[in-house]
């Protein structure tokens, strides 16, 4: 259950007593003066956040007076962000009778999607897999066997095959966000952990691009006068000083807006606040 996952729910809940609300109570609360949504069982007042989400109010109004855990598991909301949702959110609870099991529900959602793909399916993501690496052994192959003079304008092989890399790296992202707005579910959590180990590796790509860089001959500068190669400079630096601060700005907002405990609630507002700006 969730609270035996966050410790620190039960101690918001202690010692005191909240209304039962049934299902179809809850499935009435939909407008703006009193939108309650339903999150493991308990009932949630939406009103603290309108005007303050992230994603906008109008996530939270077409969700009012619904079940939203699955989507809300979704985001891997930290505990704190969860602390923060009881704290000012909570109103109430289920009726007893009408509680799901949401554990049960996750873990036989996994497996109807694993159970769910036909033999066909499997083999055919099986040969997916087996055409990728042989797509990359023959692309090893065919650099280590045909070496072709290298342009005047490139550094080194080694820096033009991690551009490669590194280009794949850019479209899989963008394509792996893109491809999640329209995904629900477990699909939707897949592709944003795939968004994130993508970005986890560009930065790595982009350690790898300078060492390699350092190693490298400087080939003569680009041809034009000095303006033309003044701005092929700074744009150059321009561009991996932007592909740098991408995923290092991204994961260090997401650890103290989302994870890092503060010392008192009032520091806990203000990153809330920081965070949806």
């Amino acid at each position: 259950s969730e609270s035996a996952r966050f410790p620190k729910l039960a101690d918001i809940t202690a010692g005191k007593e909240f209304p039962f609300f049934s299902r179809a109570e809850v499935a009435k609360k939909t407008g703006p003066e009193e939108p309650f949504m339903i999150i493991h069982n308990r009932v949630y007042d939406l009103r603290p956040l309108l005007g303050n989400h992230p994603g906008g109010d109008e996530i939270l109004t077409s969700k009012a007076g619904t079940d939203c855990t699955k989507e809300f598991e979704v985001f891997e909301h930290s505990e704190k962000a969860r602390v923060r949702r009881d704290q000012e959110l909570l109103v109430g609870d289920l009726l007893p009778a009408e509680h799901l099991d949401w554990d049960a529900e996750a873990k036989a959602e996994v497996a109807s999607g694993v159970d769910q793909g036909s033999d066909l399916v499997r083999y055919i993501r099986y040969k997916a897999f087996d055409a990728m690496i042989i797509s990359v052994a023959v692309y090893i192959y065919r650099t280590s066997h045909h070496m072709k003079p290298l342009s005047m304008l490139t550094y080194s092989r080694a820096l033009r095959h991690l551009h490669l890399l590194m280009a794949v790296g850019i479209f899989g992202a963008l394509g792996t966000a893109q491809a999640a707005s329209f995904s629900e579910g477990q699909n939707k959590r897949k592709l944003l952990i795939l968004h994130k180990q993508l970005g986890i590796g560009m930065l790595v790509g982009l350690f790898v691009r300078a060492l390699v860089r350092l190693r490298s001959g400087i080939p003569p500068r680009f041809p034009g006068n000095k303006l033309v190669q003044m701005i092929e400079t700074q744009s150059l630096r321009f561009f991996y000083l932007i592909m740098l601060a991408l995923p290092l700005t991204g994961m260090a907002s997401e650890y103290y807006l989302k994870w890092a405990s503060s010392e008192s609630p009032e520091d806990d507002k203000k990153n809330d606040q920081a965070a949806q700006s």
